[in-house]
């Protein structure tokens, strides 16, 4: 009996599955059958067009979890998923595959049992990645709720710096006043001791005030900014000369190294102030006994960029990224230190208000050493390029 009058069997129970099936011999490779499913898969309407080489991809570009069908897996008998096929007008489809070799009346035989699974593995796939999407998600929902309760713990803590730093020059002003009130002194030099105490202890608390206020209105987004073309030289030697008393009251020197004629590039001189005075307190405070603070200048065609390098004991490493954020103190650097904390993170929120920004170089031991980028030319919108109004008020204000 010929192979052809045995598959008549075959040909009526194939007819009837849901799989798409081909018989191909093994001799000649020659397709000796292929089921209505299978044609309409292949998108051919004749077995005279098939061939196994037919259904070899063009490209195949392996991945872990999809193959290419190619005529090795002929060779024995299994079952292969995710494996992609091309049709007879080249489009290429996923499917799962099983393969059998059977022998009928001594003729060999490749039995190809097909099902097509495209669009399984689409929705698959589609369904992986949105589960990846929320995994993401999830796992971000975590990492924000962290750094929400670490933020709470950290206002928290600043909302206890911040009373505990106004309470002790408030306690100290009132103390001094009552004494005062009371003509509790000996002398008109004990009485304008006391006076000067007031006076200091007045600054220091419109100092913390005024670092509270800013910070508010930076966080709001209604920090203004005036920026105009200027001199910055001319700043830089006013700002150090306003120091100069709090660095000779610690025998630190303060060494300058300025061009001597003008640099001209914009900023908010009243903001700028602001930021060169924080800087350069710090450079002060943080320093040791009898140390340094160097300044000098750099520039090129786009910015300007002003160093402060100091001979204080220098910042961990794990304690630099803080510096700039907000309700972290240096006070952890150096716990005698007075302050909200607040002055870097504003300072750094100025700088990139007026187009600049500060950065912070530092070794455990070895100083630190800051600086500001300020621009030369306009890269804020037009708006910002304005002059300040007349005002009276503090730096706040």
């Amino acid at each position: 009996m010929k192979v052809t009058e045995s598959l008549e069997f075959f040909k009526l129970i194939a007819e009837k599955a849901n799989l798409a099936i081909l018989a191909f011999n093994k001799e000649d490779l020659k397709c000796l059958y292929a089921n209505h499913l299978a044609l309409d898969l292949l998108e051919t309407d004749s077995t005279t067009s098939l061939s196994i080489e037919g259904l070899v991809p063009n490209i195949q570009n392996a991945t872990p979890d999809i193959h290419y069908f190619n005529s090795s897996l002929l060779n024995q008998d299994g079952y292969y998923q995710n494996t992609v096929l091309k049709k007879s007008s080249g489009q290429c489809f996923i499917a799962n595959i099983s393969i059998k070799n059977v022998n009928i009346n001594n003729e060999s035989l490749y039995l190809i049992f097909i099902q097509d699974i495209s669009i399984q593995y689409k929705l698959q796939r589609d369904l992986n990645e949105k589960q990846e999407a929320i995994k993401q998600a999830y796992e971000e929902l975590l990492e924000q709720n962290k750094q929400l309760k670490e933020l709470d713990i950290a206002k928290n803590r600043f909302i206890a710096i911040t009373t505990h730093e106004l309470r002790t020059p408030l306690s100290a002003l009132l103390a001094s006043a009552e004494i005062l009130k009371m003509k509790l002194y000996d002398s008109q030099e004990q009485a304008d001791e006391f006076i000067s105490m007031i006076y200091e202890q007045g600054q220091h608390l419109m100092s913390l005030v005024n670092d509270i206020l800013d910070f508010a209105k930076i966080q709001a987004g209604k920090m203004d900014f005036y920026v105009e073309q200027k001199n910055i030289i001319q700043l830089l030697e006013q700002q150090v000369e306003a120091q100069s008393s709090a660095a000779q009251s610690r025998q630190i020197k303060i060494e300058t190294d300025f061009p001597s004629q003008e640099i001209l590039c914009y900023f908010d001189e009243l903001r700028m102030k602001q930021v060169i005075a924080n800087i350069l307190s710090n450079a002060i405070k943080y320093n040791k006994d009898k140390g340094q603070v160097k300044i000098w200048v750099e520039e090129d065609s786009e910015r300007v960029k002003v160093f402060f390098k100091d001979t204080g004991k220098g910042i961990p490493e794990e304690q630099i990224e803080k510096v700039f954020n907000e309700f972290e103190t240096l006070g952890k650097v150096a716990q005698h230190s007075k302050g909200t904390g607040l002055g870097m993170p504003i300072s750094k929120r100025l700088m990139e208000g007026m187009g600049g920004n500060i950065h912070l170089k530092s070794q455990e031991g070895q100083g630190s050493t800051f600086w500001i980028e300020i621009p030369k030319t306009k890269v804020l919108d037009e708006e910002n390029y304005r002059s300040r109004p007349d005002q009276n008020g503090d730096l706040a204000a």
